[in-house]
């Protein structure tokens, strides 16, 4: 255990302008003409306080010049810094979580804002799993805001059912019914219903006329609940059908 640990690469970090500069005067040749009999290229002091006060074993007291070498290897170091500080930057925008420069990106990446999404946030859409469950579709409708509950129909050949749905169910020549998804929408206690004002009329004596109906086949729920539908349809596998059943139970 302590071998793996050891061999563990350690985290990343960014070096600092200051380590950069140490580790490029490490890789300087040997010899006088790069001062490394002298300890390496000297940084430049400035004198912070006078000799007369202080002692020069704990302060600077005297200038000194630096060295050419190092105030070049200095300017590289200043851009070597700044491309590793990038470079650690963009390893940030790699994950939803820490991302900023690049969030046009992400929103571009992922579709978003789209008003019938069902994940509208970025980051919840991204760690989004998905499911083929009545219970995941009834938590993603209450997100935005509808109370819905549900059952799978399953129907195979021609006759309806789970238990239905095996091997040798199905018959030659029988019809094949897509899988059904009936949905129960709670209006009561959904927050997003708003109600459209729209309501067929009844039938009134005097208004009949010769080949007309009686009332019109205007299904005001179709409008109430499309925020729903378009909501469903991007969750829902594209091959079940879904039926919608409104009620009122406050």
């Amino acid at each position: 255990m302590a071998e793996c640990e050891a061999a563990r690469p350690a985290p990343l970090r960014c070096p600092s302008p200051a380590e950069v500069l140490e580790s490029a005067l490490a890789l300087l040749p040997r010899g006088r003409a790069w001062q490394s009999n002298e300890g390496g290229p000297v940084a430049e002091i400035v004198a912070e306080f006078s000799p007369d006060d202080f002692s020069s074993d704990d302060f600077a007291t005297r200038s000194r010049r630096g060295s050419t070498l190092r105030k070049f290897w200095q300017a590289v170091a200043d851009v070597f810094a700044f491309v590793n500080q990038r470079l650690c930057d963009l390893r940030l925008e790699f994950w939803c979580a820490t991302h900023a420069e690049t969030h046009d990106l992400w929103m571009a990446e992922y579709a978003l804002p789209d008003p019938c999404d069902p994940f509208p946030d970025l980051c919840a859409k991204v760690a989004a799993i998905g499911g083929t469950r009545c219970e995941y579709y009834a938590e993603v409708a209450a997100r935005a805001g509808w109370s819905i509950s549900c059952d799978e129909l399953i129907r195979c050949g021609t006759r309806t059912g789970a238990r239905f749905a095996r091997t040798g169910c199905a018959r030659v020549g029988s019809r094949r019914w897509p899988s059904l998804l009936r949905v129960r929408v709670d209006m009561a206690a959904s927050p997003a219903y708003v109600s459209s004002g729209l309501r067929r009329r009844k039938p009134r004596t005097g208004a009949f006329r010769a080949g007309r109906r009686l009332s019109c086949a205007f299904d005001p729920t179709a409008i109430e609940i499309a925020p729903l539908e378009c909501l469903m349809s991007r969750v829902v596998h594209a091959e079940i059908l879904i039926q919608y059943e409104v009620h009122q139970y406050a």
